[in-house]
């Protein structure tokens, strides 16, 4: 049993030594709400100081990139606006795309700067774009929302995550309410964040492009919590899916979805001797 245990850690690092360019999930894998996943700075600091090539992702839809910069800068970890991608700032961009298009937005004030440019209308919209905006839903929106639907606008979903970890315990996730208005209107939505392939070929496209790379989809991994959107959606799109067990795990729940993720570690402070560097003694 010893040898197979160390067999397998020898294949995780071997694993490890060939990815090439990094998507690594914020709360549950950096920080869980404000508080700072032990030794997850140092794990940054690591990915800078062998100048690997990552990107921050993230399904928040209430924190904009320039907000989660500050928070990260506040955990002393050195962030640019950048190296975010968000399920906000996909879907901006992909609205951005669609010429005279208006919206309905069920979404934080935060985010509005990510919208820039992008007419905002309850007349007629051609999209209801629906995220987490906590105990701001209720009843009158999903209605709203509903008819619109009804009257042709199509739903995009910044995220369906069934749950999420906060800070006084387990709350209802934005999917829950996606799922309401496409049972109801017998229509589905589009989803922009994790776990679609779509988000992770954009995160993809976006290191390539940025960082002049003409890496494979199988030179990425991912890094996150969530059994769905960080681990089914990055295999799917042909990642290393990388399961950490700090933050949305349920492992009854995750056992019973057949994933099985390609490394399973505590935390990202597990990679840091991964790759060959040691924790500080003053911080151990």
């Amino acid at each position: 049993m010893q040898l197979r245990l160390v067999l397998i850690k020898l294949k995780e690092m071997e694993a490890i030594k060939r990815i090439k360019g990094w998507l690594i999930d914020l709360d549950g894998t950096i920080y869980v709400g404000n508080s700072l996943i032990p030794h997850a700075d140092l794990f940054i600091d690591t990915m800078r100081k062998q100048s690997r090539i990552f990107r921050f992702v993230s399904n928040t839809s209430r924190l904009s990139r320039s907000q989660i910069v500050a928070r990260l800068n506040s955990f002393g970890i050195e962030a640019h606006r950048d190296e975010i991608i968000t399920a906000a700032s996909a879907a901006a961009e992909m609205l951005r795309s669609f010429e005279g298009m208006k919206c309905f937005f069920i979404t934080t004030p935060e985010i509005e700067e990510e919208f820039d440019g992008i007419e905002c209308s309850e007349k007629n919209p051609d999209y209801v774009v629906i995220g987490d905006i906590g105990n701001g839903i209720d009843y009158d929106i999903l209605n709203k929302a509903f008819r619109f639907m009804m009257n042709g606008a199509e739903l995009i979903a910044l995220g369906k995550s069934r749950f999420q970890r906060d800070t006084d315990g387990m709350r209802l996730g934005s999917g829950s309410f996606v799922a309401a208005l496409e049972y109801a209107s017998g229509r589905t939505a589009k989803l922009v964040g994790k776990p679609s392939r779509q988000f992770y070929n954009m995160a993809v496209h976006n290191i390539r492009v940025t960082e002049g790379k003409r890496w494979l989809s199988a030179d990425f991994a991912m890094v996150g919590d969530e059994i769905i959107n960080d681990i089914k959606g990055a295999q799917e799109a042909g990642l290393t899916g990388i399961y950490v067990k700090t933050g949305n795990n349920n492992l009854e729940y995750d056992a019973s979805t057949g994933i099985v993720p390609d490394i399973i570690i505590s935390s990202v402070a597990d990679l840091i001797p991964m790759l060959g560097e040691r924790v500080p003694s003053d911080r151990i």
